[in-house]
């Protein structure tokens, strides 16, 4: 999670939805595409969990919403760093939720 945060940070034309490459991106996708994309992002997920071995202590999809949540907070990185360096707000909020949602 925290490797993915920091790619996320350095890369931000993979999450930022307000440029014109990311809405062009967007909406030249069919229905069915964004669908696969929801849907192949949960198999990843579900993969990862089970290749590391962990296994979940709540719902499969309560944990992905969580888990999103925690990576969304890239969108705020620049509020949050007026205050406090974010990847050490992020760790922080990785590591505290990642013990409630894995075994």
């Amino acid at each position: 999670m925290k490797n993915l945060f920091r790619e996320y940070d350095a890369t931000p034309f993979l999450y930022d939805v307000n440029k014109p490459d990311y809405r062009s991106f967007v909406t030249k996708l069919s229905d069915d595409a964004i669908e696969k994309i929801k849907f192949d992002s949960m198999a990843f997920f579900r993969k990862a969990a089970y290749t590391a071995n962990l296994e979940l202590k709540i719902p499969e999809s309560e944990a992905y919403g969580i888990l999103s949540a925690l990576l969304s907070t890239i969108y705020v990185k620049d509020t949050i760093e007026l205050i406090h360096n974010h990847f050490e707000v992020f760790d922080y909020m990785a590591d505290k939720l990642i013990s409630n949602i894995f075994e």
